[in-house]
């Protein structure tokens, strides 16, 4: 007869080889620690057609960031303290330095503003990082838009005017434009923790400011918002020759520049802004939506190539995916596609399903 002890040591052992040698992960924790999805306010406004927070509830997204309402209606509002009781987390993610930098300075203080190559002031895009009374305009309002738009996760968005150029002046012409961004963040984020000692600031890798910083470094605070905006969606990112057409960056490019980026920033606090699931962007930003033609082999082959570069925070862009688009073409297995595959993903799984 085998005593206590040795049924249980049998027992024990047969577990870790069976677990242990099929190559079995028995650790139930999701890799990726933030699980998200930003939508426009169409999208969640009618519950009854598509519930994103039940979306959300069944297939474990975390978080949730919803622009293009005035954020300080009566029904924003309530949406948001409904996503809050509900566990998720709440963002707000926006191009916000319009508001940080109101345009109608620019006719008493031109000098705020950045300069283009003519060597004209232009209302337009970016201030100037050089001119130190526009960064204190910037600093002074930062604490009204971070208060209207408080996330519960302590992560703030502040981002540079959408496609806006930068300043060419003298002082400012030696830094690319992520320098010219960083400059501005690392103002932000000290008056952001003025008020909030947790704030973290995103600093956007998109278009312009995709390539890294080269002479700017972070303040304590600032993390990587990877977003790689002029790639292929029917091809991953390890396919490192594909490109856009009638673009000039190819994935190897993006990936170099990510792994730039995170030369600058750390990987634990990185995060990647991804366009997967942009109805808004392939139907050209004009409704009625095209349905959205999705890849899940691409997809998940992305989830790896993120993953083995050590980033654990994902969202992804799901504008117009509203009621319109569900009563026209009914399929949105896509979003779960999307949400499972986040929750499932373990360290080191393979790229092919």
């Amino acid at each position: 007869m085998y005593s206590d002890f040795a049924r249980l040591f049998f027992a024990l052992s047969v577990f870790l080889l069976v677990s242990c040698g099929t190559g079995r992960n028995t650790d139930d924790t999701p890799f990726f620690e933030m699980r998200g999805v930003v939508l426009a306010w169409d999208d969640v406004k009618n519950p009854e057609v598509i519930d994103w927070l039940d979306i959300m509830h069944k297939n474990g997204l975390n978080t949730i960031s919803v622009f293009g309402k005035d954020y300080k209606s009566v029904e924003y509002l309530k949406f948001k303290q409904q996503c809050i009781d509900e566990g998720f987390d709440f963002e707000y993610e926006e191009h916000a330095m319009s508001w940080l930098l109101p345009r109608d300075l620019f006719k008493s203080h031109p000098e705020y503003f950045r300069m283009d190559e003519n060597g004209v002031r232009q209302p337009d895009g970016n201030g100037c990082p050089s001119s130190e009374d526009g960064l204190k305009v910037i600093m002074d309002n930062v604490r009204e838009f971070a208060e209207s738009h408080a996330p519960t996760n302590h992560r703030y968005y502040t981002w540079l005017y959408d496609g806006g150029d930068i300043c060419h002046c003298d002082k400012c012409k030696k830094y690319n434009a992520a320098d010219q961004g960083l400059i501005f963040e690392n103002h932000i984020i000290k008056a952001l923790r003025e008020f909030d000692p947790e704030a973290m600031l995103a600093h956007l890798a998109y278009s312009n400011t995709t390539p890294a910083p080269s002479i700017v470094k972070p303040e304590e605070g600032i993390f990587l918002e990877f977003a790689p905006f002029f790639r292929r969606w029917d091809k991953p990112l390890s396919d490192r020759e594909a490109i856009r057409d009638g673009e000039y960056w190819t994935h190897g490019d993006y990936l170099d520049m990510l792994e730039d980026n995170l030369a600058v920033f750390p990987a634990e606090t990185a995060q990647v802004l991804e366009y997967w699931l942009d109805v808004s962007q392939r139907s050209g930003w004009k409704k009625p939506q095209v349905q959205l033609e999705w890849h899940n082999d691409v997809f998940l082959d992305d989830l790896k190539t993120y993953a083995d570069y050590g980033i654990k925070n994902i969202t992804c862009y799901a504008a117009w995916i509203d009621e319109y688009y569900v009563k026209t073409y009914g399929d949105i297995s896509c979003v779960e596609d999307y949400a499972v595959g986040l929750r499932d993903y373990r360290s080191g799984q393979s790229r092919q399903k």
